[in-house]
């Protein structure tokens, strides 16, 4: 039996998901957060609570910040990281940063435009209250569910992680809460509920998760 333990010990202490635990550790707690939140109060309350709450800083911050989650700069990024480290990996980097981000955004596209297509965002949901929007930002209407920029975001830090920080528990961390800032501007830019950006969380994270359980054989070489 003292045998068995110890090599489910030496297993779960060689898988990529466990030398990632401060990366999802992190995002496990922005999760739960989120959803105390959401038990605790309506998602409209919530929104305006956050809409309330500005300032001349966090409107430039997160009117920059929020991009980060957008398909082009995750995808520029990702290709940057495959480049840094073909020399040590190969085509790996590439193709799996390329899966996790196509596929997190294929999925949310799909719960977008043809599951919740009827989801509306703050601006037409919440029309009858005065929202304070940030100056230059376009306003969307509908397709709220889920975050789009959220789950690239999410699914994009847990590959950065995957690649530069499975040693560097401070940089998972990081990591975590860069992908969760991003949620924020979400919600901060009036351009989601927290519910849409809860189910981003999720569903980054659980696609990345996902790819990486599927392609362990192919990933082995990242503990070589």
């Amino acid at each position: 039996m003292q045998s068995l333990f110890s090599f489910i010990d030496v297993q779960l202490k060689s898988s990529l998901i466990w030398q990632l635990r401060y990366y999802f550790i992190t995002v496990l707690a922005l999760i739960l957060a989120a959803s105390i939140a959401l038990l605790s109060s309506d998602k409209t309350t919530i929104h305006l609570s956050i809409n309330a709450a500005h300032s001349p800083f966090a409107d430039f911050f997160f009117t920059y910040w929020t991009y980060v989650g957008d398909g082009i700069f995750v995808a520029l990024a990702g290709i940057v990281i495959a480049l840094i480290l073909f020399p040590k990996y190969k085509w790996l980097p590439l193709w799996f940063g390329a899966a996790t981000l196509l596929l997190s955004g294929a999925a949310a596209q799909l719960l977008k435009r043809f599951v919740f297509e009827d989801a509306l965002r703050p601006s037409l949901y919440l029309s009858e209250h005065s929202l304070y929007i940030v100056e230059g930002v376009e306003i969307h209407g509908n397709h709220s569910f889920p975050s789009g920029h959220t789950t690239a975001a999410f699914a994009f830090f847990a590959f950065a992680s995957l690649f530069l920080a499975r040693k560097n528990k401070v940089l998972q961390f990081v990591f975590a809460l860069f992908a969760g800032l991003v949620g924020y501007s979400r919600m901060y830019l009036s351009q989601h509920f927290l519910e849409d950006v809860l189910a981003g969380m999720l569903l980054g994270s659980a696609i990345f998760i996902l790819l990486v359980l599927v392609s362990k054989r192919p990933l082995s070489e990242l503990n070589a």
